[in-house]
């Protein structure tokens, strides 16, 4: 599978997305629950109030559009693996399957790197 140089940027780009989304996520809870430590305080018996529920759901976007890029990733690459190594042996295929599962965003962004970048170039490529 040849990729043009924008498509490899692009997809050079979603494989960063997870890595990005989960920073976002981890900052976006830290200051959610250090701005309302306040709120938190005050209401010992009382039940939170609403608002402390309703700031969650920007956290839960968030996780929710890492969730389905990194799916989205995951099977571009598989895809990708298959299609350009069909005359190669299954164990490089099966190899790349086990870390994307096991290991995850890391394995996809090592196999951005050591697969799709390297990958020859279209005569498209030359402009």
């Amino acid at each position: 599978m040849n990729l043009t140089k924008s498509q490899k940027v692009l997809v050079g780009i979603l494989h960063f997305v997870p890595v990005i989304g989960i920073i976002a996520y981890f900052i976006f809870i830290f200051s959610f629950i250090f701005g309302n430590i306040e709120r938190f305080d005050n209401h010992h018996n009382e039940p939170p109030p609403v608002e402390v529920f309703q700031g969650f759901i920007g956290a839960f976007v968030i996780i929710i559009l890492t969730i389905l890029v990194t799916i989205g990733v995951k099977i571009f690459d598989i895809i990708h693996l298959t299609r350009s190594n069909k005359n190669d042996t299954n164990n490089k295929i099966l190899m790349w399957v086990l870390l994307f599962v096991f290991v995850g965003v890391i394995a996809e962004i090592v196999y951005y790197f050591m697969e799709i970048l390297p990958e020859k170039m279209n005569d498209n490529d030359s402009l």
